[in-house]
């Protein structure tokens, strides 16, 4: 919480305490000054949110109180009983409200390069198979995020319109919701130069029925240390995405229901018991090797495996004609991806043979993967699972690789530390985050990433291994 929050909840808990006790005699004039003053500091610095209304009512009841100069609770037992109850609850929401959606601190990226970002809209003649009408065409909304030369501009807002709606429509709440996000400080400035010079490229792919670049803490951390990367928006498969007229394209909940069904649910959860049951690895992969290829996950990898292979169809265009002119590294692609995204990454550097190498951030690798092997540097980079959730991943990637294939776990993460989840929800049970400090999960996250493609992309002698001896959370193999 900011400090001008703090002082309010602070005097909603003690003043309406004080105004109900005789013996304390202090002048109104006084009181009324300092809470006055409070409010408008915090109005001018902070700014007004939602969060803060249980605080703000009740300092409105403690003004009226001592305009009247009546006790905060008078009466008799009952009256005062209901009073103090009602009191108990403003003061429980006002104090939690304000801690659990809290204003946040991103962490400042390390790098030499201040970040930019722009908006390009990709239009392609596939079929977009989510819609029912025939003549949809898959479009995607591409933020690319890159080292960039600020001058007079000024730093974006924290997630566009499309992901605010999308996230609050997610969970039935009014769209006005995450407005209290424009006090979001970002690194990110909008849409200034790009810095002199090539740079080389990371295609990034979210996580499924996420916010598409609510993923600020890593990628701002790597475009400071000189990457563009390429965050795609999969329509109809994220919260929201903005489009230029203005248009927001939200999450299919119909499409989700006919193709992630009654049948995929019998799937895993078969899969899922026989697994556990296994005895033998051999009898582990058995339980899960059609649940592997066949389940819904196999489906949407194969698709955003396209839109991968469509934005690097794009690539040189843009290189000659748009504001990345003659700033993009052509020749030096990468991938990565989180979650659906990141076994979408994986699929995409087995079949497109512009990407170099790729990471995929905690994402199950469903589909072929499961038959082949890679033959490219890959990167498996994992939160700490509980033993109740089946290792899918050791089984799909058994077949190994011919070139570097690094297996990596950050002890005590969640599955959303890899995202800016943790510091928008500071509730575990709701942002599936682990027990790790966020800003220390997104440190290990992005180094092992910068280390990877430094190595692959730009072949500087960096050491992926040396990382877990100086940090001990992070575990990583070598398979060559």
């Amino acid at each position: 919480m900011r400090i001008f929050e703090i002082v309010i909840l602070l005097l909603s808990t003690i003043l309406p305490i004080y105004l109900s006790i005789k013996s304390l005699q202090i002048d109104k004039r006084i009181v009324i000054i300092i809470v006055t003053a409070t409010v408008i500091l915090h109005l001018i610095l902070e700014g007004l949110r939602w969060q803060m209304t249980p605080a703000y009512l009740i300092l409105l009841i403690s003004f009226w109180c001592i305009y009247k100069e009546y006790r905060f609770f008078k009466g008799g037992w009952f009256r005062k009983g209901m009073s103090g109850l009602v009191f108990i609850l403003l003061l429980l929401f006002g104090w939690v409200l304000p801690y659990i959606l809290p204003v946040f601190t991103l962490p400042s990226p390390t790098g030499k390069h201040p970040i930019g970002s722009q908006y390009i809209h990709l239009e392609s003649m596939m079929p977009e198979v989510i819609t029912a009408e025939y003549e949809d065409r898959r479009e995607l909304m591409i933020k690319v995020w890159y080292p960039a030369t600020v001058g007079n501009e000024q730093t974006e807002k924290y997630l566009n319109d499309g992901d605010r709606l999308g996230f609050a429509h997610k969970y039935g709440l009014p769209s006005s919701t995450f407005s209290y996000l424009d006090y979001v400080k970002t690194h990110t400035y909008a849409s200034p130069a790009v810095a002199s010079g090539k740079f080389p490229v990371l295609i990034f792919s979210p996580g499924i029925y996420s916010n598409a670049s609510g993923y600020y803490a890593l990628i701002e951390e790597i475009v400071s240390h000189g990457y563009i990367v390429m965050n795609i928006n999969h329509t109809y498969e994220s919260t929201g995405a903005l489009f230029p007229d203005g248009t927001i394209k939200l999450y299919h909940q119909a499409y989700d229901r006919e193709k992630n069904n009654q049948k995929m649910a019998e799937m895993a959860w078969e899969g899922t018991q026989n697994y556990h049951q296994a005895t033998t690895p051999e009898e582990e992969f058995s339980a899960v090797e059609n649940l592997i290829r066949e389940y819904f996950g196999a489906e949407i990898t194969y698709r955003w495996r396209k839109d991968i292979s469509l934005t690097i169809d794009q690539l040189s265009q843009w290189n000659k004609s748009s504001f990345l002119t003659n700033h993009i590294a052509v020749e030096k692609i990468g991938v990565l991806g989180h979650s659906q995204g990141g076994s979408a990454a994986g699929q995409a550097l087995l079949e497109d043979q512009r990407i170099t190498a790729g990471v995929n951030v905690d994402g199950v690798q469903w589909g072929n993967m499961v038959d082949t092997l890679m033959t490219k540097p890959f990167a498996l980079l994992s939160s700490d699972w509980d033993a109740s959730h089946p290792d899918l991943n050791r089984h799909i990637y058994r077949n190994g690789s011919t070139s570097t294939f690094y297996k990596a776990k950050i002890a005590k993460s969640g599955h959303s530390n890899f995202m800016d989840i943790p510091l928008m929800i500071k509730i575990p049970v709701l942002n599936e985050a682990g027990a790790i400090d966020e800003n220390l999960g997104y440190e290990l996250t992005s180094k092992f990433i910068l280390n990877f493609f430094d190595n692959h992309l730009l072949n500087q002698p960096t050491d992926v291994l040396t990382l877990k001896q100086k940090h001990p959370e992070l575990e990583i193999e070598l398979t060559e």
